[in-house]
Formats: structure tokens, C-alpha cells, sequence
């Protein structure tokens, strides 16, 4: 196979790899082109990504599975001088589903909290989307574990007391406060809680700092305990709970500042 590694480009490895019968060696031709046309796919990938700021998705696992679509179907591809091009096709296809995936778990997730906020008088959305009652009732209780850790102090407090059905009156006078300033509070809550939660894999996945990107999926995605973030990321726990009030009060203001894009606030502000 040596002499084959000096010819990636050829359109004769790319005739090789569609028409063998062979499948060990169809294994090393693909090790070949992977490594030949590996950044072009994975470039490819990235450049639709970053067209859609607002999904969430593995450029290297969609980058993979285009090459092991390629072998799996190498006998369909027919011309092997097109090779390239069906692979940034299937990549372009690929990336596709994936943009759609995210946006309905971004669907399910906002509907289910827009509900809980009285955005949405209409059935929820989340119905549509969900397979099954089960599969509804799972992404609700993860969307509510998810914006509880949003928040901290009253606003926690008046979330609780919402989700237990209690009035504002009733909720003011557990709070020690008036009726109003509850309103007043809620109000202010659904400013910036909404668009984070829309958007919270994706304000996620653009932190610049790696350590903050993998406190911030534990501690919403996995919903670790503090504790066990700590643990797990050999840091202190002062320091994972200081990284989380930081990065949501960078949220909230993101959100405040464009509360339809807070991923491109986010990136400008990190800029």
C-alpha cells in the first residue's frame, strides 16, 4: 500500500477504493482518503456550522460518519473522479439533519418553558415534536432541572412557587413581599430567561475557555452537583461555583442585549 499512499489525489485510488471487493483493503484506501480529504470535509462542516450559530452539533462525528457512509456505500458511488464532491454532499446532508435535530430539541425546550412562563396559551409545541408522552415528560423535567440552575435566590424561590401552583398573592406573602414586586419580578425574569434557555447548548458551546465549557455542560447538561464537577475536573469547588455565577451573569446580560441572538453577543463580547 505504500506506493498508493503517494497518490491520494489519483483519480485511480478513488477507482480502487469504489470497485474493491476487498474489505480490508477498502479499510486502508479509506485511511488514505481520509487523510487526504479529512480538513476539506471537515471544512465544509464548520462553515455551515458557523452559518447557524444557533445549533449545536460535532463537527468531528458528522466529519466521521461522512467516511463511514463513503465506505458502507462505495459500490453507489459510481464516479471516481466525483469522490470529493459526494463526500462534501453526503457531509453538507449530514450537517442538515443535524442543524434540524438541534432546532427541535431547542423547540421542545423553549415551548416547554415558555409554557411554564405563560408565553404560550396554545397546546405546547413540545407535543408535536415528542415521540412519545414518556419522551414529552422526560424533556420537561430536564428543561425545568435546567432552568432552576439558571437561577438563584427569589428568583429560584418564585420559579418553586410557580411550578407548585401558587398565586402571586400567595407567593408575596411567603416572600415577605407585595404582590407587585413579584409581577415585577417574573417580568424581569422572563426577559433574559427565555433567550438563554433557547439558546443555552449553543451559548455553551461558544465559551472561548475549555474549562468553562466543561464546567458549564456538567452543570447543565449532565446536571452534576457542584461537588462532583469539582471532582471530576480535578478543580476546586469555589472555583467551579464562581465559573457558574460568572458565565450566567454573562448570559443574562447577553440576553438582555439581544435577546433574539444572545450566542452573537456572547461572541462579540469574548472578541
Amino acid at each position: 500500500m505504500g506506493s498508493v499512499a503517494g497518490k491520494v489525489n489519483d483519480v485511480n485510488l478513488n477507482r480502487r477504493f469504489v470497485e474493491t471487493d476487498d474489505e480490508e483493503q477498502a479499510r486502508e484506501l479509506l485511511r488514505l482518503l481520509s487523510n487526504a480529504h479529512y480538513k476539506t470535509v471537515s471544512d465544509t462542516i464548520n462553515k455551515k456550522r458557523w452559518n447557524h450559530p444557533d445549533t449545536v452539533v460535532d463537527p468531528d462525528a458528522i466529519t466521521n460518519e461522512t467516511f463511514l457512509k463513503a465506505f458502507n456505500k462505495r459500490k453507489q458511488i459510481g464516479e471516481p473522479e466525483k469522490l470529493l464532491e459526494w463526500l462534501i454532499k453526503v457531509a453538507e446532508n449530514l450537517m442538515i439533519d443535524e442543524i434540524r435535530k438541534s432546532r427541535q430539541k431547542r423547540r421542545l425546550a423553549v415551548e416547554t418553558v415558555g409554557t411554564f412562563f405563560h408565553v404560550e396559551k396554545k397546546q405546547p409545541f413540545a407535543t408535536s415534536l415528542a415521540e412519545t408522552d414518556a419522551e414529552q415528560a422526560e424533556a420537561e423535567r430536564e428543561q425545568i432541572a435546567q432552568l432552576l440552575r439558571l437561577l438563584e435566590g427569589p428568583d429560584r424561590e418564585i420559579v418553586v412557587f410557580m411550578r407548585n401552583g401558587l398565586s402571586q398573592k400567595a407567593i408575596a406573602q411567603n416572600m415577605d413581599t407585595t404582590p407587585g414586586a413579584v409581577e415585577k419580578r417574573w417580568k424581569r425574569l422572563r426577559i433574559w430567561v427565555l433567550p438563554v434557555m433557547r439558546y443555552l447548548e449553543a451559548l455553551i458551546n461558544c465559551l472561548p475557555e475549555d474549562r468553562d465549557r466543561k464546567i458549564m455542560e456538567r452543570y447543565f447538561l449532565d446536571v452534576q452537583p457542584l461537588s462532583e464537577i469539582a471532582k471530576a475536573l480535578g478543580i476546586s469547588h469555589a472555583t467551579v461555583k464562581e465559573t457558574v455565577k460568572r458565565v450566567i451573569a454573562d448570559w443574562k446580560k447577553a440576553a438582555k442585549d439581544n435577546s433574539t441572538d444572545p450566542v452573537s453577543a456572547m461572541v462579540k463580547k469574548e472578541r
